[in-house]
């Protein structure tokens, strides 16, 4: 069965981490929170329920009951990235399709190890946890937050999107994927998550001011295609 799926990560965290671990746990806290709170107070029952997996330490993989059309994920990555943006940091997000499902089963090794049921299994006094799940929705979504062009950019799987939503801003088109301008992006189905999960959303214009600040702000640890498409990806810069 094909679900969307949305991998989003905070950029630059081992950079983060090492000079301002405060802001690396403040960011990464941040985004957390708004997903417990768009996936307990927005969708929290079938057919829209979300499941969502940290991964790797900054970011996280949040993946649908089935696929539908392309504005709830879209809507969701936004929300997402600009509650970072709003703590400090900055994100990058992709959203594709695929399958997905707990892979735990089809590890022979697990099979002999003693588990306490929460995924940890005993390496005598110590322990392994296991990611449990994996599918083509993971790294699909993986692949397109990646691909060039890179920055903190939400890139979307063009085979998803037959007619762009309403209040979506596209800002380029290339043969297997969408960049929207999460910025400048307003839908309805934003307005509804602001709404039911109580989350405040700046203004596009704060976000504008905060995104060339952050970007000004990091000087040699970006490189300059990083900081010419974090602007211009996102209305904040002239191509």
């Amino acid at each position: 069965m094909l679900r969307w799926a949305i991998y989003i990560d905070v950029e630059g965290s081992s950079r983060i981490y090492a000079t301002d671990e405060a802001q690396f746990i403040a960011s990464v806290d941040a985004l957390m929170e708004s997903i417990v709170r768009i996936g307990s107070l927005v969708y929290p029952e079938d057919p829209n329920r979300l499941f969502a997996h940290q991964t790797g330490g900054d970011g996280f993989i949040i993946v649908s009951d089935a696929v539908r059309t392309p504005e709830m994920p879209i809507a969701i990555a936004t929300v997402l990235m600009q509650k970072v943006l709003e703590s400090g940091a900055v994100a990058k997000a992709g959203i594709s399709q695929g399958d997905f499902a707990d892979v735990r089963g089809c590890y022979r090794t697990l099979r002999h190890l003693a588990t306490d049921g929460d995924g940890r299994y005993r390496l005598g006094a110590g322990l392994m946890t296991v990611f449990p799940v994996m599918g083509t929705a993971l790294t699909n979504a993986h692949r397109l937050a990646c691909r060039w062009p890179r920055g903190a950019r939400l890139a979307v799987d063009a085979a998803m999107v037959n007619q762009v939503p309403d209040g979506v801003v596209v800002s380029y088109t290339g043969p297997e994927l969408i960049v929207v301008d999460w910025v400048h992006t307003r839908t309805s189905t934003m307005e509804e998550i602001r709404s039911k999960a109580g989350i405040q959303l700046p203004s596009s214009g704060e976000l504008e001011k905060k995104l060339a600040a952050y970007v000004a702000g990091t000087g040699g640890a970006t490189d300059e295609d990083w900081r010419h498409y974090t602007l211009c990806l996102n209305g904040c810069l002239s191509r």
